[in-house]
C-alpha cells in the first residue's frame, strides 16, 4: 500500500479507501484459497528465498527435516581426507528447495535433481541459478527411470496425499499441482517403485531418505524391508510427528 505498518494499524478505516487495486486483487486471491507464497511469488525455505508459482508445490517448513536428515547422513559418509565427492540425487524435486538447500550447505558434494514435470524443472533451474554459484544438473524423469548412479544418498518428497484428500484440498481452493499432491488411493502408490529404483541406483551402504505422512511411516518401513534395505531410522518434524524415514542399502 506504500504506507508504514504503524499507519495501517492506526488509520486503517481512513486508509481503506487508499488500498491499491493490486492489493485488492491479492486479497481476493487469498480469500479464494490461493496461498500467500503463490501470490507474492516466493517462499522462504532453509534460510533462503525460493521462487514459486502454480507449477510447483510450495515448500513446507516440515520438509526442512529432509534436508537436515540428508546433511546428517552425508556427513557420516564423508570420511576425513577422502577426496571422492559424495553424490546425492533428489527425486520429485519440484521447486528444487531440497536439492538446492543441500547443495548450498555442502558445496563440495555433487548434487543433482529430477522431476517428471518439465514445468517444475524450469522453476528448479531458475532457483538454482539464483541461489547457487554453480550449475545443478536437472533431469526430466519418472522417479529414477533412466537416471544413472551410483549415488551415496537419494532424497525424495514424493506425492503422498491420498486421492480423496487431494480432491478435498483442491475443492477448498488449493492451487498446487495435482501431480505434486496425489499419491493414489492410500497416498503410497508410487512408493514401492521409488524404493526399488533407488535401491538399484545406490552404492552399497547408501541411503534413501523419503518424506511421508506420520500415519504412513510404518508402511514405508515395511516396503524398505521388503526391498532389502536395513537400519531404518525416522526423523520427526517441527510438530514432533514422524516425517522422514531413511534406510540403508546393504
Amino acid at each position: 500500500m506504500g504506507i508504514s505498518r504503524e499507519r495501517l494499524f492506526s488509520k486503517f478505516p481512513e486508509a481503506a479507501s487508499d488500498i491499491p487495486p493490486t492489493f485488492k486483487e491479492s486479497w481476493s486471491r487469498r480469500l479464494s484459497g490461493e496461498s500467500v507464497a503463490y501470490i507474492v511469488g516466493a517462499k522462504e525455505f532453509f534460510g533462503r528465498e525460493f521462487l514459486v508459482d502454480r507449477r510447483v508445490l510450495v515448500p513446507r517448513p516440515d520438509t526442512e527435516t529432509l534436508v537436515m536428515a540428508a546433511l546428517e547422513i552425508g556427513d557420516t559418509l564423508v570420511a576425513p581426507g577422502v577426496a571422492r565427492k559424495l553424490r546425492l540425487h533428489d527425486v520429485c524435486t519440484g521447486s528444487g528447495a531440497v536439492a538446492i538447500s543441500i547443495a548450498a550447505e555442502r558445496p563440495a558434494w555433487s548434487v543433482s535433481a529430477s522431476d517428471i514435470s518439465p514445468a517444475a524443472l524450469d522453476v528448479a533451474r531458475l532457483n538454482a541459478g539464483r541461489l547457487l554459484d554453480k550449475a545443478m544438473p536437472t533431469i526430466l524423469a519418472d522417479l529414477m527411470e533412466g537416471i544413472e548412479g551410483p549415488f551415496d544418498i537419494i532424497t525424495a518428497n514424493p506425492p503422498y496425499v491420498p486421492t480423496d484428500e487431494t480432491a478435498a484440498l483442491l475443492a477448498q481452493g488449493w492451487k498446487e499441482p495435482t501431480l505434486a499432491l496425489d499419491g493414489g488411493p492410500d497416498g503410497l502408490a508410487i512408493m514401492p517403485r521409488l524404493i526399488r529404483q533407488a535401491g538399484a541406483a545406490l552404492v552399497p551402504n547408501g541411503f534413501l531418505l523419503v518424506e511421508a505422512d506420520a500415519l504412513q511411516i510404518k508402511c514405508v518401513h515395511d516396503m524398505f524391508v521388503e526391498e532389502g534395505f536395513c537400519d531404518s531410522r525416522v526423523w520427526k518434524d517441527l510438530a514432533g510427528l514422524e516425517r522422514i524415514i531413511g534406510a540403508r542399502k546393504p
